[in-house]
């Protein structure tokens, strides 16, 4: 294991990272196979720097420009520590920069703690590098059954259909109230006043969603690009003179919807509901065309996704991904094993700008019984297991190797690398050099020219003498009569 842990995850030991072997499926680019002690165990791969990871590229950006690169785990490490609890729920969302377990034992939760999301009952240790028993999760009488993990925030469902929840509150994501010093943070858990039972949860980045047995919508939180689904963004200007917008924080509203809701999944700005039906709905920001409606427009409120019927649908940060069948004339068909085919839209390849704003199948995988009990969604990237393999990939650069494919870099590759660059910068600038001097050694044809193919039509007006002034037109001879 790399040298110098700096406290990223405390448990982790050298017997507990497995070797990686090279695989014989040549259906993704790198393959590892893993021997995990139990079926419940915990693999964990990425940057243990939280609070950079919970930025994602641009807080790897900051790292760089720091100095401080952080730890990172580029292959898949077990977390020793929770062998044997019976992992049977983990949760952390894309723009999250904490998890939390439950187990047989009780709920562990690690990460970053600065607003008191971690439940601990209070604020003190900003970074939490190992899991810890959150005591103060556990309830007489009753089950956490479902986590959710908002950026700094964190909504914890029970058996009974209650939630509680605990962090950042100055944006109403508790969904404590909109006011006051319900906005305050919470470092211990708090009951969220819903009187029906809830069926599911779900935690973006400053806004929550939930939905009841029944099948009715709720959500609340902050309104900016009308991820609540209310109809509104909540825009409005400060003062009557100024251009200054800002949003509203929202309590606990009902949305009207078609149907019985069973499923809400939240992105960093942009949400997701399906209905027992089959049929999806989205809303929100919709940069990169991630809503799946053929176009940019943001939708204030849930809209019908076409082409498609889903089991699942997961919202990431700049995609948005499901499990279903492709829908004709308002019907699925062409159903496979499993939960469905995989769909993906939004960006689907950031680094060449390769992308869809309506569902497109992803046939790289096309025949695996998948289950949406493990098909999950990342920020940038997605990972999904079936037919006894995983496979995962991402949909722009991976920033912290959250994809668990390639050994960590030893220090005599990072001296390499760095030569490397050197002599490749160098390389650069040379050949500035000679494009430019090839560029001004070209000759040129004169710039009334470049405008346009033929040269210009001489100029008829009279040139003025070299003291200003125009030449006296000489009176015409006339011939002798």
């Amino acid at each position: 294991m790399a040298e110098n842990v700096l406290g990223a995850l405390a448990d982790l030991q050298e017997e507990s990272k497995p070797e990686p072997k090279e695989g014989t499926n040549e259906a993704v680019s790198s393959v590892i196979k893993v021997e995990t002690p139990n079926a419940t165990s915990v693999l964990f791969c990425g940057s243990a720097d939280f609070a950079a990871a919970a930025k994602g590229a641009s807080g790897k950006a900051q790292q760089k420009k720091d100095g401080a690169n952080g730890e990172e785990f580029r292959a898949p490490v077990i977390i020793a520590s929770l062998n044997d609890k019976k992992v049977r729920y983990l949760s952390v969302g894309p723009s999250a920069g904490h998890i939390v377990a439950l187990t047989g034992e009780g709920t562990y939760a690690w990460g970053l703690n600065g607003n008191g999301q971690l439940g601990l009952g209070a604020k003190g240790g900003y970074v939490h590098p190992g899991p810890v028993r959150a005591k103060l999760w556990d309830v007489d009488g009753d089950t956490p059954i479902a986590v959710a993990a908002g950026n700094r925030h964190t909504l914890v469902l029970y058996a009974s259909g209650t939630i509680l929840s605990c962090g950042a509150g100055e944006r109403a994501q508790l969904g404590l109230g909109h006011k006051g010093a319900a906005l305050n943070d919470q470092n211990k858990p708090q009951k969220v006043p819903i009187e029906a039972k809830v069926a599911c949860i779900a935690a973006g980045h400053d806004y929550s969603l939930c939905a009841d047995e029944g099948g009715a919508l709720y959500s609340w939180g902050w309104s900016e690009y009308g991820k609540l689904g209310t109809g509104t963004d909540g825009s409005y200007n400060t003062r009557d003179s100024s251009i200054k917008i800002t949003y509203t924080a929202t309590d606990i509203s009902k949305i009207p919807m078609e149907g019985k809701i069973i499923q809400v999944s939240a992105g960093k700005h942009h949400a997701a509901c399906l209905t027992d039906e089959g049929l999806g709905y989205t809303w929100g920001d919709n940069g990169y065309g991630k809503l799946g409606h053929r176009d940019q427009k943001q939708r204030n409120a849930p809209t019908r996704v076409q082409g498609a019927r889903f089991s699942t649908l997961l919202c990431g940060d700049v995609s948005t991904a499901g499990l279903g069948w492709p829908e004709y004339q308002g019907r699925p068909f062409s159903k496979q094993s499993g939960d469905g085919l995989v769909w993906v839209w939004g960006v689907l390849k950031g680094s060449n700008g390769e992308g869809a704003t309506h569902p497109v199948p992803n046939y790289d995988v096309q025949g695996w019984a998948i289950d949406k009990s493990n098909f999950a969604l990342g920020g940038t990237h997605c990972a999904l297991s079936g037919e006894g393999a995983g496979v995962a990939w991402a949909f722009s650069p991976v920033a912290f190797g959250q994809l668990g494919l390639a050994p960590t870099a030893s220090s005599r590759r990072t001296r390499r690398t760095r030569w490397t660059w050197g002599r490749a910068w160098w390389r650069g600038r040379l050949w500035q050099a000679w494009a430019r001097r090839i560029y001004w050694s070209i000759p040129r044809r004169p710039r009334a020219w470049r405008r346009g193919s033929r040269p210009p039509r001489p100029c008829r007006r009279r040139r003025r003498s070299r003291a200003g002034r125009r030449p006296r037109r000489r009176p015409a001879r006339r011939c002798p009569a």
